[in-house]
This record gives structure tokens, C-alpha cells and sequence, in this order.
């Protein structure tokens, strides 16, 4: 196991977020992070994270990311939940450009072993040289989490220096 930071993918600013921005090929139906369905999934202690993986690599169910390295357990299922409250903001505390969300949770549920999560657009399909339901980030919880016959919730946090509590922030 080999969890030992978040980050953001670097296919996800270059496919299909820099897409957009340029009028390059994007992934068949990205809309935008807050248009598009976006889930939170939970994951043990396998995956090692790998924010260079290449682009078929980042995707739910696909790399490392499958669901047979997905968390298991009463009040969860697989592929996780769909983020609610979805926002774009720049957080002038750190000149960042921020995605933000409310904190996913699961209620009546008890989990063990929850080491972290990947954050993925369900609504991308695939086209051309990307991967269907691309993940944009993962996020380390800082060891292993659980809950018993409780709810999970995933608080996400304040960057150094900045003033938005965000799912994930580009520095700028």
C-alpha cells in the first residue's frame, strides 16, 4: 500500500479539461464538472495512486482503480455516490481555481479500511484516446478510516494558505 498524498490526475487538465479550454478532442459527452454527473468512490488499501498513470489508467474500474480494490460494506456500494452542490470558484487566499462539492456521506454504514477515493465524471464515455468515467483526482484520508453502523462522510479540505474548502484546487 502506497497511499501517502492526494492529487489530481494529469490527464485530467489535459484531457478533457485543457481540451475544452483549447477546442481540442474532448471525451465523448464532458460537459463540464458541474453539468456532468460526478462520483465520489471509496477505496482499501490497494490502489498505489498515480497521478502521472496515463489517461486508460485513471478511469473507475479501469487500472488500478476496479472494483475489486473498492471499498465493501454494509451502506455502500459500488461506484460510490454522485457529489451534490457542485461549484466553480477561485479562492483568491491562494489564487486557485477550485472545484468544490458537498461532503459525500453514508448513512447505516460500516466500513474498515478506507484509506482514500477517487473522484471520477461518470458521464464520460469513451472516444478517442481517453477512458470511460475518467477520474480527475484522488484524495488520501491520511491512514485507515472506518465507521460502525454510523455515517461516513468525507470532509473535504482547506488548501495551505487558501480559504475554500474544495474536492480539489488548481494552484495558480
Amino acid at each position: 500500500m502506497t497511499w501517502t498524498t492526494s492529487a489530481i490526475f494529469q490527464q485530467a487538465t489535459l484531457n478533457p479539461l485543457l481540451g475544452k479550454a483549447t477546442g481540442s478532442t474532448n471525451p465523448t459527452t464532458f460537459g463540464s464538472w458541474t453539468a456532468d454527473t460526478i462520483n465520489a468512490a471509496l477505496f482499501g488499501t490497494t490502489p498505489t495512486p498515480d497521478k502521472t498513470a496515463a489517461v486508460g489508467s485513471t478511469g473507475y474500474n479501469t487500472g488500478q482503480w476496479t472494483t475489486g480494490n473498492e471499498t465493501s460494506g454494509t451502506g455502500y456500494t459500488a461506484g460510490g455516490t454522485a457529489l451534490a452542490s457542485k461549484a466553480n470558484t477561485i479562492d483568491s487566499g491562494s489564487s486557485s481555481l477550485c472545484f468544490t462539492a458537498a461532503n459525500p456521506s453514508w448513512t447505516g454504514a460500516t466500513l474498515s479500511g478506507v484509506f482514500g477515493d477517487l473522484i471520477y465524471d461518470l458521464s464520460i464515455t469513451v472516444a478517442g484516446s481517453t477512458v470511460a468515467k475518467q477520474g480527475f483526482c484522488f484524495n488520501y484520508f491520511g491512514g485507515s478510516q472506518g465507521v460502525t453502523a454510523g455515517t461516513f462522510t468525507v470532509q473535504w479540505a482547506t488548501p495551505p494558505g487558501g480559504a475554500v474548502t474544495a474536492v480539489f484546487n488548481f494552484a495558480v
